[in-house]
């Protein structure tokens, strides 16, 4: 069952369940429920498109403000399939809002519970969909870039534009003390993927090593470095081109 694996990957990060007490001591449990509810359901969104497409979910971690699912897959994946499941979180999001909406209008809840509801889910909803490294937004953003430009060049400016919007937001809220940690979190997972931007190029080559690609359409270019996503890549060898699977198992 799709409920029980997701609550079985569910990791409630530490700051989380300080804060969560701390919001409990200082009365604030209406808030703490209701953001603890859209992180969840917008988590469990990503996880159901997830299960679907039968990717390897490691671990859902959740944050004081937000989610993030890990997976173990292959980069490669279909784009199609990642986007499906980087719009499934907002749009679980949304689903729940139409729901809280059914309720309010019916009297089943009260103005203030649902005036609350719908201010911490626009804030988190459109937060969400920035394009900042690791927020649902960059995804989207990454998944356009490889339809336009190949691999190393997608991750690059993937970071470039992050770092971009990230400074815009911290400009905008710089006076607000309440942004600071996200404002840390959100520098700290630019700078992992900055860090990290050869073991995941070499992690890319090595699975184009590995197998043959499946994809229909194919894309000349001129060395291995410049190879793209969802392609089968032609590499020009001593004026012709080979097949990527043939290139890199020969070198």
């Amino acid at each position: 069952m799709t409920i029980i694996k997701f609550l079985n990957k569910l990791h409630i990060n530490t700051y989380t369940i300080i804060l969560i007490f701390l919001a409990f001591l200082a009365g604030l449990f209406k808030e703490i429920i209701i953001i603890s509810i859209i992180i969840i359901i917008h988590e469990f969104g990503h996880f159901y498109a997830l299960n679907k497409y039968s990717w390897n979910v490691k671990r859902i971690d959740i944050f004081p403000f937000g989610g993030i699912t890990k997976t173990d897959d292959k980069i490669d994946k279909p784009l199609k399939e990642e986007l499906i499941i980087s719009i499934m979180g907002p749009l679980f999001q949304e689903i729940l809002f139409i729901i809280i909406l059914i309720f309010y209008k019916y009297n089943i809840m009260d103005t203030y519970f649902y005036k609350l509801f719908k201010d911490y889910n626009i804030t988190m909803l459109f937060f969400n969909l920035m394009p900042i490294i690791p927020l649902d937004g960059s995804k989207i953003l990454n998944i356009l870039l490889n339809k336009i430009f190949n691999f190393r060049i997608s991750y690059i400016l993937n970071i470039i534009i992050s770092i971009i919007f990230l400074i815009v937001f911290a400009i905008i809220f710089k006076s607000d003390s309440s942004y600071y940690l996200i404002i840390v979190f959100l520098i700290y997972q630019i700078l992992y993927s900055y860090k990290n931007r050869y073991i995941v190029y070499n992690r890319f080559i090595l699975e184009k090593r590995l197998k043959k690609s499946n994809y229909i359409k194919y894309k000349k270019v001129n060395n291995v470095k410049k190879m793209y996503r969802n392609k089968r890549n032609l590499i020009k060898k001593d004026g012709s081109y080979i097949t990527e699977y043939k290139y890199i198992n020969k070198k």
